[in-house]
């Protein structure tokens, strides 16, 4: 229960976890504006008329719905894995909304991919491996992500200086 097993799970299970995936899927788009105003502006949406706490019964049970299907599936370090690091990475490297789902997408695939190759290559328990490469390749974008703003901080440094030390030059030279 704890990592899952994803390897041996039937066909017939995926297939109602896809179907129920399916249909909160298609409510959360149907739901998307209220959902989006309600997380990212509560008071505008008490402003606005829009009956908050409805609309939060409504996500966190689909939630629920779909946490509870995906435990029996694929165990709970997983799913909370896959519920909690790609957004992260989408929040660390995404500036809008679309763009966070997009790398929180694209980083779920990729790294369960490197997951699964590297469980088939060593020999390793799926879940825990996908698991543990969530972890490293998460630790590995953040510190990316700090060398790159550093990087880019001493080169904003270093450019003013630069650029003062050649007005300071052209203005010296120009007496």
């Amino acid at each position: 229960m704890l990592v899952g097993n994803l390897l041996a799970v039937r066909p017939l299970e995926v297939a109602k976890v896809a179907v129920l995936y399916a249909a909160v899927g298609v409510l959360h788009w149907a739901c998307r504006r209220p959902f989006l105003l309600i997380s990212t502006d509560p008071d505008a949406a008490y402003a606005g008329g829009w009956n908050v706490r409805w609309w939060d019964f409504v996500f966190y049970a689909s939630f629920g719905v779909v946490v509870a299907s995906s435990v029996r599936v694929a165990g709970v370090l997983l799913v909370f894995s896959y519920l909690i690091v790609p957004a992260l990475a989408g929040v660390l490297l995404g500036g809008t909304v679309a763009a966070r789902l997009f790398i929180g997408w694209a980083f779920g695939t990729l790294v369960s991919v490197v997951g699964i190759v590297a469980s088939a290559a060593f020999d390793l328990p799926t879940g825990a491996t996908v698991v543990c490469a969530f972890g490293v390749i998460l630790v590995a974008f953040w510190i990316a992500t700090r060398l790159s703003r550093r990087l880019a901080a001493l080169g904003t440094r270093g450019g003013a200086v630069s650029d003062a030390g050649r007005a300071g030059g052209r203005r010296a030279g120009s007496r």
